[in-house]
C-alpha cells in the first residue's frame, strides 16, 4: 500500500522510495486541472451572461470578452499547478511558519489573476488586432477591479486547495484503515502459527512418555506404539501448516492419539468416538480438539487408579456447531482450569473467531470433567497465497 509522503503531510510516515510521491503528484495535479476546469467554464459563462446583458442595456463594455477570460485562466493553470505543489510539499505545520507562507501563495496566485487577463488580452489584440488593448485603457479605477479579482479567486483558490486536501486525506484515511486491516490479518496468521506450533512439541513429549513406559516391559507394543507415532507426527505436520481442518480429519487424528493413550492404559481407558460416517463435512480449526483430549487423558489419568472413560462428540445445528469431550474423574476431585491446553485454545478462538467461539470447561455430572466448544458452522474453507478464509454458513 503506497503511503503519503511526509514532505506533503508532515505527520506521515517517511518513504522508502519516491514512486509514491510521483503518484501523489499526479493525482494532485489531476484533481487540481479537473477544478480548474470547473472554474473557467462557470466564471465565463456567469462574467458572459453579465457582460451581454449590460452592453445591451447600456451600450458599454464593462466587463471583459470570454476570450479573454479563456487565455486567462489558461495562463494561470500553470501557476495553480505549481502554488498547489508548494503548497502541500510545505504542509501546515508549524502553523506560525506555514500558515503565513500559505497566506502569501494564496494572496500572490490571486493578484496574478487580473493581469493574466490584462496579458491575454493583449496577446489577443496583438494577434487579432479585434479586440482593445487593455494596458491602453487602464485607469486608477483598474486597481480597484484588480483588488476585486484578487479577492474572488482568492476565495476559488481557497475552496479549491481544501477540496483537493479534504479528497488526499479521505484517500489516505481509506489506505490507512486497508493497512491496519492487512497488519492485524498478518497478526493473526502469525500468531495462530505460532499457538499450532506450541501444540506439537507438547503433543509429541506426551505420546513419548507413553513409548518410553512400555520400551522395557512390553518391547512389541512399544514398537506398535512407534509406527502410529510416525502416523500421528504426519498428521501433526500436516494439520501444522493449516488454519481450518475437516471436522472428519480431525476426529480421525484424535482417535489416533487415543489409540496410542489406550496401547499404554489398556487396563484403565475407555474411549468412545462419536467419529461414524454420518459427520458433517463442516470445517474446524485445526488441532483444536487435540489440547482438550490431551487435557482429558492427563486429568482423567492423575491421581487415582480407577477406570477412566472419555467420550467425544459433536452435535450440528444450522448455525451452531458444539464439540464436547468429557472423561470420568477421581471421586472428590477438582481438577483446575486445564493449564496450557485449554489455555492455547481459548487464545486460538479469539484469534480467529473474536467472540463468536465459546470454550467452556467445568465439573459435570458424576465425577465428570467437561470441555465443550461451540463454533460457528463454516461449510466451506478456501485459502490463497497471503490469506486465508472461511465462508460461515449462514
Amino acid at each position: 500500500m503506497a503511503s503519503i509522503p511526509s514532505a506533503l503531510w508532515p505527520n506521515a510516515a517517511p518513504l522508502a522510495d519516491d514512486e509514491p510521491r510521483l503518484l501523489l503528484r499526479r493525482r494532485v495535479l489531476a484533481l487540481a486541472t479537473l477544478f480548474w476546469g470547473w472554474v473557467t467554464l462557470t466564471g465565463i459563462a456567469y462574467h458572459e451572461a453579465m457582460r451581454v446583458e449590460l452592453a445591451e442595456m447600456t451600450g458599454v463594455m464593462l466587463f471583459f470578452p470570454w476570450q479573454y477570460r479563456l487565455l486567462q485562466h489558461a495562463l494561470m493553470l500553470p501557476v495553480l499547478l505549481t502554488c498547489y505543489s508548494v503548497a502541500f510539499r510545505i504542509g501546515w505545520r508549524p502553523g506560525w511558519r506555514r500558515v503565513p507562507q500559505q497566506l502569501a501563495l494564496a494572496v500572490g496566485f490571486s493578484l496574478l489573476m487580473y493581469l493574466a487577463i490584462l496579458v491575454g488580452g493583449h496577446f489577443l489584440h496583438v494577434l487579432f488586432g479585434a479586440q482593445p488593448d487593455p494596458f491602453s485603457t487602464l485607469t486608477k479605477s483598474d486597481w480597484a477591479m484588480w483588488a476585486a479579482s484578487g479577492a474572488m479567486h482568492l476565495l476559488a483558490y481557497g475552496f479549491g486547495l481544501a477540496l483537493i486536501t479534504v479528497l488526499e486525506e479521505q484517500r489516505r484515511y481509506h489506505q490507512l484503515r486497508l493497512r491496519n486491516s492487512e497488519l492485524r490479518r498478518d497478526w493473526a496468521g502469525a500468531r495462530l502459527a505460532a499457538l499450532r506450533s506450541q501444540l506439537s512439541p507438547h503433543t509429541l513429549l506426551n505420546v513419548l512418555h507413553t513409548i518410553q513406559a512400555r520400551i522395557t516391559g512390553e518391547p512389541e507394543v512399544a514398537e506398535s506404539l512407534i509406527a502410529s507415532l510416525g502416523d500421528l507426527l504426519r498428521g501433526l505436520l500436516e494439520a501444522g501448516e493449516r488454519d481450518f481442518g475437516r471436522l472428519q480429519d480431525e476426529l480421525q487424528f484424535v482417535e489416533l492419539y487415543l489409540g496410542l493413550q489406550r496401547g499404554r492404559f489398556a487396563d484403565r481407558l475407555t474411549v468412545r468416538m462419536n467419529n461414524d460416517a454420518d459427520v458433517p463435512g463442516v470445517w474446524v480449526p485445526s488441532l483444536i480438539l487435540q489440547p482438550l483430549v490431551e487435557n482429558a487423558v492427563v486429568h482423567g489419568l492423575a491421581d487415582h487408579g480407577g477406570p477412566v472413560r472419555i467420550d467425544v462428540t459433536w452435535d450440528l445445528s444450522p448455525y451452531r456447531l458444539q464439540l464436547q469431550v468429557v472423561n470420568s474423574i477421581g471421586p472428590g476431585k477438582a481438577p483446575g482450569a486445564g493449564g496450557f491446553g485449554l489455555r492455547n485454545v481459548r487464545e486460538r478462538l479469539a484469534v480467529q473467531f473474536g467472540g463468536r467461539a465459546v470454550l467452556a470447561s467445568g465439573p459435570g455430572e458424576d465425577s465428570t470433567w467437561v470441555a465443550t466448544l461451540h463454533l460457528p458452522v463454516l461449510r466451506e474453507w478456501s485459502h490463497g497465497s497471503a490469506a486465508l478464509t472461511a465462508v460461515e454458513s449462514s
